[in-house]
């Protein structure tokens, strides 16, 4: 008997309205914050970043909640400095194509989320991923496709477009292919990356770029976003690498450079096209508070910034189905194998921990006035810690 086709069971972009409203006014907010002369530029591009925000409510760490990020596979055609996706990892653990459907459904049962993020290791790596990238717009979401864009060609651009990718999240990891070529560990993968983005925009479907910086490419940003610009891009998120030392090999950001990162962002975020946000780096919100001097609108604040979004925004969910708070955070909340997402969703103790959030927190950010509408990268701290309440060692508040 062939199998049914799934029936729409994702809300659309516009119920109910007031969420446009809220996306619109922490826009705005971040707009006025930031000093950001693009911003009604960016807004008029409409539909096409609305699809990329679908379901948002406030700005934040992982840029935007609610959102499920479903790592496809760790397989890779490419094998970057600061990534644990292996090409060797062994293929007998992802889920099939069924349990990926049956995932897609379990996660649109959950009302708060409409946009998922597709990602790997590289998902076009996979043989089914049209066919579970298919079934999850005919389910209603509205699907960004993270890829290193080296296997990106306009055809298969053009392909998952029509099924339901409505953005294309391309990694560099610098404006120069030496810089690009020296963190991917693979020659010619940065012209490779060009010809993807340019097959993407080609779409006309929402354009985002991903850096990751780290000690090895953190001068390479300015430049970065530059080029970025002329790709015309929408989205830039800049991610961090977020691994203490290993081996005598350093790439973590310390608190100075973190403060370097997060003043060319809001530098550059002035005249930009695109929008710009920092990951790995909750910091960014109060520090532009800070240097606007905002002495009212504590209640605004925590409406339009949420910090650190791990498990309560967000949510990582594993090639061999394991529910993480976040991809920085290699803690299971529960494996869909054995019970649902939605059940991991509203039941795990382990992600009611985090929305309970800044209660427990330790250390200068369990003291911080901005504890709110920060709460600290959970991610670096369980780093560094293995103690997902730890301060986070590299805030640069804690070293002023």
């Amino acid at each position: 008997m062939a199998q049914s086709e799934p029936g729409r069971r994702v809300k659309s972009l516009f119920n109910p309205p007031s969420l446009i409203f809220k996306q619109a006014f922490s826009l705005a907010y971040h707009g006025w914050l930031t000093g950001w002369a693009g911003l009604p530029g960016w807004m008029l591009k409409g539909k096409k970043v609305l699809a990329t925000a679908a379901g948002a409510r406030a700005i934040g760490c992982t840029g935007y909640p609610y959102h499920v990020v479903w790592e496809v596979t760790t397989r890779c055609n490419l094998n970057c400095i600061h990534c644990y996706a292996s090409s060797v990892e062994a293929r007998q653990a992802e889920l099939t194509t069924k349990e990926g459907k049956k995932l897609l459904e379990q996660i649109a049962a959950v009302d708060k989320f409409r946009m998922i993020v597709i990602t790997g290791g590289e998902p076009l790596l996979r043989k089914d991923i049209f066919e579970l990238i298919e079934y999850a717009g005919k389910l209603g979401f509205r699907i960004v496709f993270s890829t290193n864009g080296t296997l990106l060609t306009e055809q298969t651009a053009k392909d998952l477009a029509r099924l339901g990718v409505v953005n294309f999240s391309i990694s560099l990891d610098g404006h120069t292919s030496q810089c690009h070529e020296a963190i991917r560990r693979e020659a010619g993968c940065f012209q490779s990356a060009i010809n993807g983005i340019k097959a993407a925009a080609k779409t006309g479907v929402c354009l985002q770029i991903n850096f990751t910086a780290m000690k090895q490419n953190l001068a390479e940003l300015p430049g970065l976003i530059d080029l970025a610009e002329i790709l015309k891009t929408d989205i830039i998120m800049v991610f961090q690498a977020i691994q203490p030392p290993k081996d005598g090999e350093a790439l973590e950001l310390d608190a100075e450079e973190q403060m370097q990162l997060i003043k060319t962002i809001a530098d550059k975020q002035k005249n930009s096209r695109a929008l710009i946000i920092p990951v790995c780096c909750p910091e960014y919100w109060p520090w532009l508070i800070e240097k606007k001097l905002v002495n009212f609108g504590k209640g605004i604040q925590k409406a339009v910034l949420t910090g650190c979004g791990a498990g309560s925004g967000f949510s990582y969910i594993r090639f061999d189905g394991d529910v993480w708070p976040c991809n920085f955070i290699p803690i299971s909340a529960g494996n869909i194998r054995n019970e649902s997402f939605a059940d991991i969703w509203n039941n795990s103790s382990l992600l009611k921990q985090y929305r309970t959030l800044p209660r427990g927190l330790k250390g200068i950010c369990g003291e911080c006035r901005h504890q709110d509408i920060c709460r600290g990268c959970r991610g670096r701290a369980f780093a560094h810690t293995a103690d997902v309440l730890a301060a986070d060692p590299d805030c640069f508040f804690n070293h002023q």
